[in-house]
């Protein structure tokens, strides 16, 4: 009979699974609690949330979420959520959350990645690498508006240009005019 403890735990997982079903898995030990608030709030101010969880619960999680292939990649994922992990939970930023970990990990050896789902499909540690180099949603969205920005400038002076050169002619043969 699971404890209440466990119960509430299990809970809680499966709430935030439901808001931020794209994760990330990373390992945590070593870290100082000061390292860790830290790489909590990074995540946070990207809309995720960083939680370390209780393996069996979180596995438990996962299955009865419907959102993510458990049954398909059931030995991957138990390869993979092994020893004491912390799980980033994330919406449509999840490549922003990546890049944050993948950055850590850089700094910090005792942080590794070790897979992850995206949109419902399980990851592994090279994917949720090549995840992290992808653009973040601002970053395509700047990219878009620059894109999008570029014709209506050519438009704009295009037509300037042309009022311009208007103008010009009017002046020359109002100037015309008046010699004569």
């Amino acid at each position: 009979m699971p404890s209440k403890r466990n119960i509430q735990l299990l809970e809680e997982i499966n709430k935030i699974l439901d808001e931020k079903p794209n994760i990330v898995m990373t390992t945590y030990t070593g870290l100082t609690v000061e390292q860790l608030t830290e790489l909590r709030n990074k995540i946070r101010e990207k809309n995720g949330t960083l939680k370390v969880v209780k393996n069996n619960l979180f596995k438990i999680a996962l299955k009865n979420s419907g959102k993510h292939e458990f049954e398909e990649k059931s030995k991957e994922i138990e390869k993979t959520i092994v020893g004491p992990i912390a799980v980033a939970f994330a919406g449509e930023e999840l490549p922003a959350i990546a890049k944050i970990l993948v950055e850590e990990s850089k700094k910090e050896e005792k942080i590794q990645l070790k897979g992850g789902y995206f949109e419902g499909k399980f990851f592994d540690q090279k994917e949720i690498k090549n995840l992290a180099g992808l653009p973040t949603k601002e970053e395509l969205l700047t990219i878009i508006a620059r894109g999008l920005n570029t014709p209506a400038q050519k438009i704009a002076i295009g037509i300037n240009e042309i009022m311009a050169k208007l103008a010009r002619g009017i002046k020359a043969v109002a100037e015309k005019n008046n010699k004569t």
